[in-house]
Formats: C-alpha cells, sequence, structure tokens
C-alpha cells in the first residue's frame, strides 16, 4: 500500500506501507525443529547410558559373588566367605557406611580380577562344622591355630565367631615345635606343673597328685568342651599321655598348659630346677 506524506512548504513524497501476516511457520521449519529435538535427545540418551553403564561393567568383573540371605550383615557374610568387611563395603558402593540397607537376594561382589583376598592363596581350606573351635580345627588339620588366624581374618581375637559352614583358608602346613618332634594338630606351649591336692577340678572331677592330668590356658579351655580328652605333649624326643581335666587361668603364653608332676616328671626329669619348659602338645 502507498501512502503520500504531506509536508507544508515541503514536496509530497510517496510513502509505501507494507502490511505483514501475522507470521506462522511453515511446514519445512517446523520439520527442522522436530527433526533438531528428537536429535537432542538422543544424544542426552546416549550419554545417559554411557553413565548408567559404568556400574555394570564393574560388577562384570567381580571373580566371586554372594547373595544375600535372611539374617546376614556384613560381619556375618565376612565370617561366611572369609573375605573381610571391609572389602565387601569397598566392592560394593551400594551398601551404606553402617551396611544396614543390605537386601535378601541382593547379589554382593566379593571379589574382582584386580583384588586379592585371603582365599587366593590358600594351598587347601576347611569348612566349619558344629562345635568347631581354633583349637579343634588345629587338631584336625595339622595347621597351627596361630596360622589359621593369619590366614583368616574374619576370625576374632578369641576365635568366637566361627560360622557353621564358613570355609576357611589353611596354608597347608602343619605346625612344629622347635624343642619337639611335632606331629599332627602340634602345638607350641609352655609347660608347668601343680599339685591339685584333691581339689575339684575345672571340668568337675576330684584330683589327686598321683593324676596324669593336664589343665589347659585360657586360649584353649573353649569354655570345658575339651574336659576328657586326651592330650599328648612332647618334649626332647619323650611324650607323656595325659586327660584334660581342670583349667588354668595362669597359665604362661598363648597356649601354656599345667601338668602334675607325675606327667611333668615323665618329660623332663630336671623339671623342678627347670620349672618351666618349651613343649609341643596336640589332642589325640
Amino acid at each position: 500500500m502507498v501512502e503520500q506524506l504531506r509536508f507544508p512548504g515541503f514536496l509530497t513524497f510517496p510513502f509505501v506501507i507494507t502490511t505483514v501476516s501475522p507470521c506462522v511457520p511453515t511446514r519445512s521449519l517446523y520439520s527442522k525443529i522436530v527433526m533438531f529435538a528428537a536429535k537432542t535427545f538422543a544424544a542426552l540418551l546416549v550419554t545417559a547410558l554411557a553413565v548408567s553403564a559404568s556400574p555394570l561393567q564393574a560388577r562384570q568383573s567381580c571373580t566371586s559373588t554372594y547373595t544375600v540371605v535372611s539374617g546376614d550383615t556384613c560381619n556375618i557374610i565376612a565370617s561366611k566367605t572369609g573375605v573381610s568387611t571391609a572389602t565387601i563395603e569397598s566392592l560394593n558402593s551400594s551398601i551404606n557406611s553402617g551396611c544396614t540397607n543390605l537386601q535378601i537376594g541382593e547379589s554382593l561382589c566379593l571379589s574382582t580380577s584386580s583384588t586379592s583376598t585371603s582365599s587366593g592363596s590358600c594351598t587347601s581350606t576347611y569348612t566349619v562344622v558344629s562345635g568347631d573351635t581354633c583349637t579343634i580345627i588345629a587338631s584336625k588339620t595339622g595347621v597351627s591355630v596361630a596360622t589359621i588366624e593369619a590366614d583368616n581374618s574374619a576370625i576374632n581375637s578369641g576365635c568366637t565367631n566361627l560360622q557353621v559352614g564358613q570355609v576357611l583358608c589353611l596354608s597347608g602346613t602343619s605346625s612344629t615345635g622347635s624343642t619337639g618332634t611335632g606331629s599332627s594338630g602340634a602345638i607350641d606351649g609352655i609347660a608347668t606343673y601343680y599339685d591339685p591336692n584333691g581339689g575339684f577340678g575345672a571340668c568337675g572331677s576330684i584330683l589327686q597328685n598321683t593324676d596324669y592330668i593336664v589343665a589347659l590356658g585360657p586360649n584353649d579351655w573353649d569354655a570345658g568342651a575339651h574336659c576328657g580328652q586326651t592330650v599328648t605333649v612332647q618334649y626332647n624326643g619323650k611324650s607323656v599321655s595325659v586327660v584334660v581335666q581342670d583349667l588354668c587361668p595362669g597359665c604362661q603364653g598363648d597356649h601354656g598348659i599345667d601338668l602334675t608332676e607325675p606327667a611333668m616328671n615323665t618329660i623332663d626329669t630336671n623339671y623342678v630346677f627347670d620349672g618351666h619348659i618349651n613343649v609341643v602338645w596336640n589332642f589325640d
């Protein structure tokens, strides 16, 4: 549309006014917008999938796993598997700091191709059965209590947290005493002597000075589980068989024992002067 502008005393100038209808996107422009949005969404989706795939790749590198059952805690799982609680938590980022969010049926990673556990260097293993203690296992397997505890970090200092079905790592090397010949389940200890003088032993029997008996130290007492069991004690090529009848709270060392005088005299005729001797002993 053409309009004329008139200014008094000046020339008249034509002025063009163009009327423009409201802008409506054409089909071509609309298609381009849709295509751009689709490409953007696809790029975001690929990124999201790439991020979420990272944990899955980590799980795929597990060399062993454990499925959570009712009643499980990190400590119980550690006890069952021989894998430390710290390792379990470090390999499973879904576990919270207090290990209170375990789910029944959840699959936990116990080791990866780059993670070494105590079981990795085991030459043999032992499965815990009802009634087992570290001392009993040592007697059964010929591996010393100290070695069993060293090879299995899940075992606490008193060896009171063994679980039936738990698989323990064994080095496969029997312990032998430095002064004895050693035998199956041999335990190094310090032997002293005492006179029960007709008193009651911790196993409930009256004990005489002439009896061939042994009193076990606290680490091997196992709540009286060995009462009545025969023990062989060796010293300098000599040995004597004695029966567990008492507890010795003050015995020396980790696996010290107390023998009656007749038993002590059998393996060391100079026992009165020696006072105590280093022996090797085991449950028969």
